[in-house]
This record gives structure tokens, C-alpha cells and sequence, in this order.
């Protein structure tokens, strides 16, 4: 986000806290004392009054550091300021404009809540003491997030394997109370259900007590837009963020339990997974431990939405209980306020998940789970924590590194998908990226594909003279992997990619995507994140798994998070690209089967198959049109495991998928194919050196005619249909 930007979210923030909407009415701290024969350099009255002025007038670019600084630090948090639960579960006095929280009757029954809010403990990790928010919400039951639940079980719908002993609940982390008296923690014994459209998940623990049940409400959003609400988390601290600011903001205490009031604002559409979910948002300030988090009505003391997360100076996200009240699966093992109106809306995704046509399904049933031992607590390790943090506060945050268990734990649970709060961390300094080494290999040297006209040379990004590599203009270095870029098409002729199959350190599952703009090329020469709607995935050319290597976690996560830029991205339909049988698991196959086994090594290169016929795409977000390319092609370069020699052989794929979408015109229908090389090499125009001389394919005779490629220079092309992983010949 640039500086303006980041000025004009947050003169609409001060609004929206703001009685009347009016920036002349903003709460501001008191004025610091002072006198003329004394100046104050610590009162920060003037830079808060003058930065207020330049955004009532919308001078956004006249702003300074300073004035952004005072009024993030200062008046952000008076409007929507953070308090310490204390004692036996009550809260701390806190100040104007919310002191009516402060009232014997609002906070005894605000107290009374608390106790049923609990830190989500992840006992199996010595690195990362804990994974968000939960609360109880049923008879042994506990709510918090999907991306919460998936860092100890795996699965979908009450398909769910769980990690025994992977997790367990603390009711008692706050300010005051001393390790020693604070309450066992109680054993998570399985994970019921994860919801497959919404970002919920219902925990089984042993324990819980069944006059802690909260009461979860069934308005609609609507009907709440505007009403207080407190919300009650965890916050962490983010180390890579200003810490003068955030500490001037938290008081430079985390990890324990704090209340954050603020109000219900209008439901805002956001990609959750890979759903589009229409949200309920609010305003409070909250930190990534509060994933999970209950939003509690200050009027009623009903729960009326579950926190998943937040974008910065904008919005924070939450689960609205009036869309979990409606699902029919859901009404009988929770305990809401009333009952609602069956809806369909969610029965597509619960069948996916659940491998079921029936679309009336029946509610669910708690499944049996054999119990685990208790667990021992984890020690608190902050060290070398990753997070990104807005203003309302949305903090993802991840705490040390990764270790290695059944199922593995990376963080402190991330913000959703498409979120600005993502998971995926990039180093803005590119002079580290070395790109694809052409002598990974022995025996053989793989050098990049070269462009083959002058027409192809003037429809190629150049990069930026200064960030150039090993002499190539052209040539976009990454970890592990470099990219050419087609300008014309926003999409690359080829990414490249050292694979290493035994140099891999367990960096943990996938969390969440966050894709960048690569500034080392101009920004119309690339996709963004506007191009991509439901169906349409952010289709990895060079795989995330074939990067992640190297010596130890961090490089190996470090290069696995640099394959998220959109100059390693195709548009692509969905079931293309997550279709197991096809795109994603080739490399592997390679690997397992046919790699040489003291190394494991390979090349992998992949491209866009380009065709004047490949269809227009463009969207209400897009000022541009860019075509969609219907076909791709890898090519695989190892050493044979069976008598050590060089293994070049190519493959190409369609995604005929996308006729099924919106704005396109019918695709072709071509199933995978192993093709030779050279018949590569005049589809695409570009040259693969020697790399024919390696073709065992083309030298076996069992290629044949295959009709209506797209992209072919002529009527037939030279291949082999592949249909299962035994057709493929190395």
C-alpha cells in the first residue's frame, strides 16, 4: 500500500469512529501541559490537529510522517482502545467515548462471559505457544476458525483427522494471574466438524463446563449494523512492524487476554479460502491471536459473530452466527438464541466435502474420538515472529519456526486468503535472488530457453538494469526458479525451476496466499490481483513445493513464498489447477520414480501455451484485457535412476475447463500428452539447446498423430495421451 492510499483508508477510518461521521469531532487524547517559556516536545496536540485538518480537506499527500503517526498511535486508539481482563475475569475501567462499558450492570455482564474465552494452546510445538481463540459455544464444545483448526487436523466437513494431543485450551492467560494459579488446561479431544464454506470449526473438549455456554445470536447483520460490540482475544507481537507504534498502541504487553470494543459496520464481501462469503465487519482493534475470536453484543451479551481477520486501516472480518444459525447441519449442536429458516446456500460445499450428493443431509452427529493424553504446556517463544497488523488492529502473526509432527504446526494462525494479512512473506530486496542455476544438474547443462524471433524479444519485460542477473535482460531472477515475461500477454513465456528432492525442511502446511507485484518490471506488464475472481485460480507456473529447498527452514520457506509473485501465475480455472491427476503431481512422479536417487534432482520448465485464438477475459476490476491461454507445457530434465544418463522429455495440458466460465468462449478439449521436444519447440518458438538429444520419448518410436492442438503449426503434432503415470516414458 503506498502513502496516499494509506492516508485516505485512514481519514475513512477516523469517520467511521467519528460521532456524525464528522473529522472535527474525533476523540482527542488531552492536550499535554505546557506554557510558552516551556515547549512540550512529547504533546502531540499540534500534529494531531493539523493532520485532522489536511484529511478534512483531502490533502492526502501533504500528510507527514508524523501527523499519520500521532493519529494511528493516539487518536485511532482512544476511539478504539484495548483493555486488560484482570481479576476473576472482569476488565479494566476503560476511557471516553466507551466509559458506558465501564457501568456496574454492562460490565458484571460482560464479566460474566469472559470465563468461556480461551487461548488455543498448541502443546506439540516447542516454538509456537499457541494458535488463536476459542469459546464455548455448546456441551464439550468449542468454536473458533477453520484456519485455526487446520494448524492440528487436516480434512473438511467431519471428515477430519486429528492430531492427538496436537491442541488443548487455556481459560486463565491474563495480565495478573500468576503461572502458577492459573487453571489445567483442558484437552482438546478432536475436531468435529470444519466448515467447508465458512471460516468456523467446532472443537471437542473435555471439560468444559455447561454453564459457560454462550448464547449465539440469530439477527441478521443487518439489523446490528452500528451496535457496540467488545471482542475478547489474544494479541501477539509483530516484530517486522513499527514497534514504537504498536507498543504506544498495546502498552508492550501481549499473549494474554484483552477486551477491544467497537461497533458492527456494513457486511462487506471477501475470498475466505475459496469462497466468496458476504462478512459481517467491525471496527475494534485486534491483533492475529484473536482469530477466533467471539464479537459479543453489548446490549445483549449474545455472540453475534466469529473474527477470521482484517484488512488494513479498512475492515476486520468475522463469521456472522445468523448465516451458521441458518445452516441446517449446524442449528441442533449449538446453542443459539432462536431458530431460523433452513437455507441451501452452503449444501454445495458441505457435498463437496463431504463426498455426498444428498443435499438434504441430515444434522450432523458428533463423531466418536478415542482420548489423548493430556497434554504438557509449551513453553512462550516469541522468537522471530512474522505478522502483518491493521488499524482497526488485525494482526497475523507466527512465532518462531516450524517443527516437525504427524501433522505440521507453522504459526499463529493466519488471516484468510486474499487478504493483506497473508501468511506468504516476500523480501522487497531482490539483490539476494540468484534464479535458476543452468548447471544444477551433473553431466548436463540446462541453460534457460532462448527466445527464438525479434518479435518475441520486443514482447519481453526488461528488467529494471539494476536488478539484473548473470548478464540476461530478461531474465526476472527468484529463489530457485527465474521467469521470462510476455508484456504483451501479462503472463510468462516460461518459468524455470531447480527442483531438489531430498534437500527439504518441513516448513509447515499452507496457510494462506498473498501474491506481489514484482517492481522490477513495469506494472502493466504483469497480472494483478484485480484479474482473479471465484473459478478463476492465481495458477502457479513454477510450484511452490518444487522451490521450497535448502538448507534450513528459512531459505527453504523463503524461496517457497517467492513463487507467489503474479509473474509466476496463469490464469487458470480451478479444477485445472488443483486437479491432482494431472498439473500438480507430475514433478513428483518424476521424483519418486525415475530421479536418480542419491540426488533427486530436476529441471523443471513451464510455460503458457500461446494461440491468437486463446480467448478475451476481463472483469468490472480490470482496465485491461488479457487472453487466457488454454494449454501449458512442462518440460522435466533428470538423471535416470536406471542407468544414469540425462532424461529430457515435455508434456502439454489443457484447461478445458474454463469453458465452463463466465466470459469465455469454448475451449479446446485435449487431454495430457507426452510430446517430443522439437514438436515443443515450433509450438512455442522457443529453442531448448540440445535438450532433443535427451528425448527418450522421441527415440522409443511410440509417438503418434494427434489432431487439433492448439497452437500446432500444422494439422497433426507428434504425441502419446497420457492417462495414467505408467504411459509416461523417460
Amino acid at each position: 500500500m503506498d502513502r496516499i492510499e494509506r492516508t485516505k483508508r485512514l481519514q475513512v477510518m477516523l469517520k467511521q469512529v467519528a460521532p456524525k461521521n464528522s473529522l472535527e469531532s474525533v476523540a482527542r487524547p488531552p492536550r499535554a501541559e505546557s506554557n510558552l517559556e516551556s515547549f512540550n516536545p512529547d504533546d502531540p496536540t499540534q500534529a494531531i490537529e493539523s493532520g485532522i485538518q489536511k484529511l478534512a480537506e483531502d490533502r492526502f499527500q501533504d500528510v507527514t510522517d508524523d501527523e499519520q503517526f500521532q493519529l494511528e498511535a493516539i487518536v485511532l486508539p482512544k476511539n478504539r482502545p484495548v483493555a486488560f481482563v484482570t481479576g476473576n475475569s472482569t476488565y479494566d475501567d476503560i476511557p471516553d467515548p466507551w466509559e458506558s462499558l465501564n457501568a456496574v450492570e454492562i460490565k458484571a455482564g460482560i464479566s460474566r462471559l469472559l470465563p468461556a474465552i480461551g487461548r488455543i494452546e498448541l502443546p506439540l510445538s516447542a516454538f509456537i505457544p499457541y494458535g488463536g481463540t476459542g469459546f464455548i459455544v455448546g456441551k464439550g464444545r468449542l468454536m473458533t476458525n477453520r484456519h485455526v483448526a487446520q494448524l492440528f487436523s487436516q480434512g473438511l466437513g467431519t471428515h477430519i483427522k486429528y492430531q492427538a494431543g496436537g491442541s488443548a485450551i487455556d481459560f486463565k492467560r491474563q495480565t495478573d494471574t500468576p503461572e502458577s494459579d492459573r487453571s489445567a488446561l483442558l484437552t482438546v479431544r478432536g475436531v468435529e466438524l470444519i466448515h467447508p464454506f465458512w471460516d468456523m470449526a467446532i472443537l471437542n473438549v473435555d471439560g468444559l463446563p455447561d454453564a459457560g455456554i454462550l448464547k449465539l445470536s440469530v439477527k441478521s447483520p443487518e439489523d446490528l449494523f452500528n451496535e457496540d460490540v467488545v471482542v475478547c482475544g489474544y494479541p501477539a507481537r509483530d516484530d517486522r512492524n513499527d514497534l514504537k507504534l504498536q507498543d504506544k498502541i498495546f502498552e508492550g504487553k501481549y499473549y494474554v487476554k484483552r477486551l477491544q470494543p467497537g461497533k458492527i459496520q456494513q457486511r462487506s464481501k471477501i475470498r475466505s479460502f475459496e469462497n466468496m462469503v458476504n462478512a459481517i465487519t467491525h471496527d475494534a482493534s485486534t491483533l492475529g491471536g484473536n482469530s477466533g475470536s467471539a464479537v459479543i453484543e453489548v446490549k445483549t451479551g449474545e455472540v453475534v459473530a466469529l473474527h477470521f481477520g482484517g484488512v488494513y486501516l479498512k475492515a476486520n472480518y468475522a463469521v456472522p452466527m445468523y448465516e451458521l444459525a441458518r445452516d441446517r447441519r449446524l442449528s441442533p449442536l449449538l446453542n443459539f438464541a432462536g431458530q431460523l429458516t433452513p437455507t441451501n446456500e452452503f449444501d454445495p460445499a458441505w457435498r463437496a466435502a463431504e463426498g455426498t450428493e444428498n443435499p438434504t443431509a441430515p444434522p450432523l452427529v458428533a463423531p466418536k474420538a478415542e482420548p489423548t493424553p493430556t497434554p504438557v504446556r509449551s513453553g512462550l517463544s516469541p522468537a522471530s515472529p512474522t505478522a502483518s497488523w491493521t488499524i482497526p488492529l488485525h494482526i497475523t502473526v507466527s512465532v518462531g519456526s516450524p517443527t516437525a509432527s504427524p501433522v505440521p504446526v507453522q504459526s499463529i494462525a493466519p488471516a484468510v486468503a486474499e487478504m493483506e494479512t497473508e501468511k506468504v512473506e516476500v523480501d522487497p530486496d531482490y539483490s539476494n535472488r540468484r534464479g535458476y542455476d543452468p548447471d544444477f544438474l551433473e553431466q548436463v547443462s540446462v541453460p534457460l530457453p532462448k527466445l527464438s524471433t525479434q518479435a518475441m524479444e520486443d514482447d519481453t519485460a526488461l528488467v529494471q538494469p539494476d536488478a539484473r542477473v548473470h548478464g540476461d535482460s530478461f531474465e526476472l531472477a527468484y529463489h530457485n526458479y527465474s521467469v521470462y515475461m510476455n508484456k504483451r500477454r501479462r503472463t510468462a513465456w516460461f518459468s524455470a525451476a531447480n527442483v531438489d528432492g531430498d534437500n527439504r525442511p518441513n516448513i509447515g502446511p499452507r496457510t494462506g496466499d498473498r501474491w506481489y507485484i514484482d517492481p522490477r518490471i513495469a506494472r502493466t506488464e504483469q497480472l494483478g490481483q484485480e484479474a482473479f475472481e471465484p473459478g478463476i485460480d492465481r495458477g502457479h507456473l513454477t510450484r511452490r513445493e518444487d522451490t521450497a529447498w535448502g538448507p534450513d527452514v528459512e531459505t527453504a520457506k523463503a524461496s517457497n513464498d517467492d513463487t507467489f509473485h503474479f509473474a509466476n501465475c496463469s490464469l487458470q480455472a480451478s479444477a485445472f489447477n488443483r486437479g491432482k491427476d494431472r498439473w500438480q503431481g507430475l514433478e513428483q512422479f518424476l521424483l519418486e520414480q525415475h530421479a536418480k536417487k542419491d540426488k533427486r534432482r530436476m529441471m523443471v520448465i513451464t510455460g503458457p501455451l500461446f494461440a491468437a485464438s486463446d480467448p478475451a477475459y476481463k472483469n468490472d476490476k480490470m482496465n485491461y484485457t488479457v487472453r487466457c491461454p488454454l494449454q501449458f507445457w512442462k518440460v522435466c530434465v533428470l538423471i535416470r535412476e536406471t542407468d544414469n544418463t540425462p532424461s529430457a522429455t515435455a508434456f502439454i495440458l489443457g484447461q478445458e475447463e474454463i469453458k465452463d466460465l463466465d466470459g469465455f468462449q469454448e475451449a479446446f478439449d485435449v487431454a495430457a500428452t507426452q510430446i517430443e521436444i522439437a514438436e515443443l519447440e515450433k509450438k512455442t518458438d522457443l529453442s531448448f539447446g540440445d535438450l532433443h538429444e535427451y528425448d527418450k520419448f522421441a527415440k522409443t518410436g511410440q509417438t503418434g498423430e494427434l489432431e487439433g492442438i492448439p497452437g500446432s503449426t500444422s494439422a497433426t503434432s507428434k504425441g502419446r495421451v497420457i492417462r495414467s503415470n505408467s504411459d509416461i516414458i523417460v
